[in-house]
């Protein structure tokens, strides 16, 4: 008690008090970043820049009114092949704002579906030093802000800045998609090829089996990513969790983690769990259950009267906040002196009054909802709640309660339809109104223009748009309500001419105009139907004749003001129904033409495209016949290298051969021939064989002296020239032995390995 007093005593004397120091989101260490993370960082600051910069309105700079040319040459830097007249047009089309026709500029060239209105030049535009990428930032630094001039150039060089970080950011995003694009082309074209292929069971779309997910039945049930996304969304939007199959045979089956992983974003991802938790915290019926108002973190606290804040555990959010007012921490101060101070509250007052005039809440579970077309008889949407309630008076009811007798209703009851644009618009019209004033009584000095909205012009013609779309909607019925209008008006005409004066055979209609809800009933003619119409026409010619004679110019002037009598008595609101009827046609006329005229710029470029289309197909099948004959005259030249490379080959081998044999028949014939001429001679002359010894000595066989050789034969010109006493016999050599070494190596030895 005694440091509340403290703190109370130095917040009244107007010091601070020393608060306890939060602790840092990561302790363990400095986590890199990764690239999810990078990229969520630059759309986050995209977005902010996107919302600064674009917005409608925005003025015009000083700076950029007095120097016209500074932004042509901001902007023809980075687009040096873009004409400056061009660059020009688009700041004149967006109230010379540098970041919108920058991004214009840059989405132009980007569409390559469509033709430029433009020719590049030739030569680059060059670029002042200070305002490229690389030196802007020091040309920012260096700048003297304490002129105006220069404050001024260094807004722009901001706003230049933020514009190429949003165009790097935009083309980083048109090719990841085109990526994406190219990736699932490639992927079906493969499944296609393999035929593996399958139709979705919700848009019956043909899939590949790797895109499409499977429900947990026994007969799983298949559906393509898009469409199981979209019911995940879906559900999202009615504040459900459960994913359950979409098969219309009534599958209640649901789709397994793995299968959830593949069609779920991360933020859808995230809404579903945040339900989750929402359901089962609401089912589980903790009565001291608090909640942080900036995440989704939640814990057990004691009643709100002995704590008043709510400290958030949660590592990336660690607020501390009001569990009164759902803000952040204003302790010592109540939440209404920190709403006075803040002046926000009290405009938050006036919106949440607006809010509650629009948006309904089920009488059954609280289930919050806003019509957008439709009856007025509303059915909720929750599991497990279905109440009907009425949109009007927003009470429990069925079909009796409203104003249409044939469901069993009664004149004067809630309307059952009725235009639901006009009854939101005047609800929150008149929320505000009272808001407003209760407000400004409860608090004198506030000033009122506190209170009001600037909304912008894109708002305010939205609102109109849909105020006019929602008026037109309804106007078959006031067409109706018109006709039946006018349809009286002939029948009071009618009913008035049967009762003027006539004749005394004056012929009498037979057919008198239908009363309301009266069947017609044709009158029984005789059969001498002819005659007696003849007779009736001039029965009734007759009586004219007499009428004019007798009445004279007075019952044609008494008949013709009984005529113009309902005419004059018309009320001014039909006219003014009948002129809205006009206007509404005449926009509606408008609107049909503008229709036509879009649905044929669609066709036109439908038609450029599919021309574009053609084209690049013919240029491709081109360039395939191209590559085809291009390969195939490569293949026939390779072929025919490869045959003059294989002839010349086997040419080569067989002059070896040739070369071989030749070599080896000469060698052949220089080492036979000296022992077929010492064969021929010894067959010509033999000598007896040496006879082994027996045990007596052999009888010595005189050996014959040879015989000469004639002079051309080889042996007296080769090797062995004619010498007395040559043997070549070896003395121990029988007949047997000849034949087998008829033809021995000049070695001498008895290898024939080689040879």
């Amino acid at each position: 008690m005694g440091t509340i007093n403290h703190i109370l005593d130095l917040v009244e004397s107007g010091q601070t008090y020393s608060k306890r120091e939060q602790p840092t989101k990561q302790t363990i260490g400095k986590r890199k970043r990764g690239t999810s993370e990078q990229d969520d960082e630059l759309e986050e600051r995209v977005r902010r820049d996107r919302h600064l910069y674009t917005s409608d309105d925005r003025e015009q700079p000083r700076l950029s009114r007095r120097d016209p040319p500074l932004l042509k040459h901001m902007i023809s830097g980075d687009f040096p092949f873009v004409p400056v007249r061009t660059v020009q047009s688009f700041l004149s089309m967006h109230n010379h704002l540098l970041f919108p026709a920058y991004l214009a500029l840059n989405e132009a060239i980007q569409q390559t579906d469509k033709t430029l209105s433009w020719k590049y030049k030739k030569t680059a535009t060059l670029q002042l030093p200070r305002y490229r990428e690389e030196n802007i930032n020091e040309s920012i630094r260096s700048a003297d802000t304490s002129l105006e001039e220069q404050q001024q150039e260094v807004e722009l060089m901001e706003e230049l800045k933020a514009a190429r970080l949003a165009r790097r950011h935009a083309n980083l995003m048109r090719q990841k998609k085109l990526e994406a694009l190219e990736a699932e082309e490639r992927n079906f074209d493969e499944a296609q090829s393999k035929g593996e292929l399958k139709e979705c069971e919700c848009c019956f779309v043909d899939t590949p089996y790797n895109r499409l997910v499977h429900c947990n039945n026994e007969n799983a049930h298949s559906f393509c990513i898009q469409c199981a996304r979209r019911n995940a969304e879906t559900q999202v939007g009615l504040s459900k969790y459960e994913l359950e199959c979409l098969s219309t045979e009534g599958c209640k089956a649901g789709f397994s983690y793995q299968e959830r992983r593949k069609f779920l974003t991360e933020s859808l991802a995230s809404a579903l769990d945040r339900i989750e938790q929402d359901e089962n915290l609401r089912l589980a019926g903790l009565s001291d259950l608090a909640k942080c108002p900036f995440c989704s973190y939640a814990e057990e606290y004691p009643p709100v009267a002995i704590n008043k804040e709510f400290r958030c555990r949660k590592l990336d959010c660690m607020i501390t906040s009001c569990r009164l007012c759902d803000l952040e921490t204003h302790i010592p101060k109540t939440c209404k002196e920190a709403s006075l101070e803040k002046k926000r509250d009290i405009r938050r007052e006036v919106e949440e009054a607006m809010s509650k005039a629009l948006i309904r809440n089920c009488n059954k579970c609280n289930t919050p909802f806003v019509k957008e077309s439709g009856c007025n008889k509303m059915t909720c949407s929750k599991p497990g709640c279905h109440n009907v309630q009425c949109y009007v008076c927003h009470k429990s009811c069925d079909y009796n309660h409203f104003d249409r007798p044939e469901r069993g209703g009664k004149a004067g009851n809630c309307p059952l339809f009725e235009d639901s644009e006009k009854r939101h618009h005047e609800e929150v019209e008149e929320a505000e109104k009272n808001a407003k004033r209760k407000v400004l009584q409860d608090n004198p000095d506030l000033e009122p223009d506190v209170l009001d909205f600037n909304v912008s012009s894109k708002v305010k013609k939205d609102d109109a748009r849909r105020l006019t779309n929602s008026a037109a909607a309804t106007y078959p019925a006031r067409r109706l309500q018109h006709r039946r209008h006018n349809n009286d008006h002939r029948q009071d005409n009618a009913r008035q001419d049967r009762e003027l004066p006539r004749a005394a055979n004056e012929p009498i209609q037979h057919n008198p105009p239908r009363q309301p809800n009266e069947p017609g009933q044709q009158p029984h003619a005789p059969d001498n139907r002819q005659q007696i119409q003849l007779g009736q026409g001039q029965a009734y010619q007759d009586a004219q004749q007499r009428r004019a004679m007798f009445y004279g110019d007075k019952f044609h002037q008494a008949r013709a003001q009984a005529l113009r009598a309902p005419q004059q008595a018309e009320p001014q609101a039909l006219q003014e129904a009948l002129q809205q009827t006009l206007q509404l046609q005449a926009k509606q006329e408008t609107k049909q033409k503008e229709r036509q005229q879009a649905l044929q710029l669609q066709a036109r470029q439908q038609a450029r495209q599919q021309a574009k289309f053609r084209e690049r197909q013919q240029k491709e099948q081109q360039m395939l016949q191209q590559e085809a004959q291009l390969t195939q005259m490569q293949q026939q030249a390779k072929q025919q290298e490869r045959q003059q490379k294989e002839q010349q080959v086997l040419q080569q081998e067989g002059q070896l051969q040739q070369m071989q044999q030749q070599a080896v028949g000469n060698v052949r014939n220089l080492h036979h021939l000296p022992f077929r001429n010492a064969w021929q001679n010894f067959v010509k002359n033999p000598r007896p064989l040496p006879i082994p010894f027996q045990g007596a000595p052999a009888q010595q066989v005189q050996v014959p002296t040879p015989q000469q050789i004639p002079a051309g034969s080889p042996s007296q010109q080769g090797f062995f020239p004619q010498i007395p006493n040559f043997n070549l016999m070896p003395p121990m050599m029988n007949l047997g032995q000849l034949y087998q070494f008829a033809f021995p190596p000049p070695d001498g030895n008895n290898d024939f390995q080689g040879w």
